[in-house]
């Protein structure tokens, strides 16, 4: 029997697994710490009630044999696509069976691979979530880095070379970075000129605010012959322990590709639960909006006096404005796990060490405004008390 060995490339030691082992032998060394996570990805609002009592109505369909829900469409319920069509395509021609519905962004990045020929070249710009290179690495492909720079902004500068996929994700996570048009532009002529496909991460597209920040890659012309574009319910309704996520395989991407996207999805996929979607469809009602939007800026309020309060202590600062992350230069002559070490151990502090998402990222930090407004409050005496 053989195994596959490019599963051992996924390092335990370069991500999450083993900063949760150091925060929890600290936690279990200090019991009496109160230890305030800055490195949160996950949300700090519940699930807001016009959501969940569609959710509540969704269980009693399944109570009785007139409204039960079996096995669903594999590629979605149509009532849910609907509303993302009238919502978040508004302006673009998609057809129902463009969207596909799915149980999370984190797994349909990296499984859409199973789409493209194993001889691929595949371009993954860095500093990154590291799930995009792991999904790589799991089915066999080779990776070629694109280092992101400082100098530019942190915003991926479009190669001399020739690659077959690009992934891109704007807002960016980890730098907090969202693309302007202008970005995305070069990025599509160049996926044009080159036959290639841009693979779009659009999990915080709620989070943008600037004018010229695009939510959808499909604001910029000809995108829809070239991306496939994903999206999460994740931060913006809370659903990050619920699970349902959709992307968008355009019919104008040549080579038939959304027809056989399609079969595969039928053979291997029993479709996203009945309960979530319908939990997401009420996302879309007026009350509903009108609350997330409220969850939203209480988020992005908590990330602008994080950058605030770090800018005025001399740190060079990244992202923020429409993103719940930023990106933070260290200003002590130590590597990124050594800071997280400190702000562990000194101010009961957690952060996100830069080198998890790729080496060009040893000299920085993310930070996170989707905690709680209280423990950000908090966050920033302690830290501001530290530095004076």
């Amino acid at each position: 029997m053989k195994i596959n060995n490019d599963l051992s490339k996924i390092k335990e030691e370069n991500e999450f697994f083993t900063l949760s082992e150091k925060v929890k032998k600290f936690k279990k060394n200090n019991p009496n710490c109160e230890i305030i996570s800055l490195g949160i990805g996950d949300v700090s609002k519940p699930i807001i009630k016009p959501i969940i009592e569609a959710m509540h109505n969704a269980v009693d369909d399944l109570s009785s044999m007139e409204t039960f829900k079996g096995y669903g469409a594999s590629t979605g319920y149509d009532f849910l696509k609907q509303k993302i069509l009238e919502n978040d395509y508004k302006n673009i021609d998609f057809s129902l069976d463009e969207i596909y519905i799915s149980n999370g962004t984190k797994i349909d990045v990296c499984s859409i691979l199973e789409l493209f020929d194993t001889n691929s070249t595949i371009c993954i710009p860095t500093p990154i979530y590291p799930i995009y290179k792991n999904g790589v690495h799991c089915l066999n492909r080779n990776i070629n880095y694109l280092p992101i720079c400082e100098k530019d902004n942190f915003v991926p500068q479009v190669p001399k070379e020739k690659y077959d996929i690009v992934y891109l994700c704007s807002p960016n996570n980890p730098t907090g970075i969202a693309y302007s048009y202008e970005n995305l532009k070069k990025w599509v002529d160049y996926a044009i000129e080159n036959h290639a496909i841009i693979l779009y991460d659009n999990a915080y597209s709620a989070f943008i605010n600037t004018t010229n920040i695009p939510k959808s890659i499909y604001e910029i012309e000809c995108a829809n012959k070239v991306a496939i574009e994903f999206r999460s319910f994740s931060k913006n309704i809370s659903f990050s322990g619920v699970r349902c996520s959709y992307y968008v395989i355009p019919n104008k991407i040549c080579d038939n590709i959304n027809n056989i996207w399609k079969k595969r999805t039928i053979n291997r996929f029993n479709g996203a639960d009945y309960i979530a979607q319908k939990g997401a469809e009420a996302s879309y009602s007026k009350e509903a909006q009108i609350e997330i939007k409220e969850n939203i800026a209480d988020y992005l309020n908590n990330t602008k006096k994080l950058k605030k309060a770090f800018k005025k202590l001399g740190f060079t600062v990244y992202g923020g404005e429409d993103s719940p992350f930023l990106w933070v230069k260290i200003k002590e002559h130590i590597n990124s796990w050594d800071l997280f070490n400190l702000y562990l151990k000194k101010l009961n502090i957690i952060i996100i060490p830069g080198i998890i998402f790729g080496i060009e990222g040893d000299s920085f930090f993310r930070i996170s405004g989707l905690g709680s407004r209280e423990d950000i409050e908090k966050a920033i005496e302690r830290i501001e008390k530290y530095y004076n």
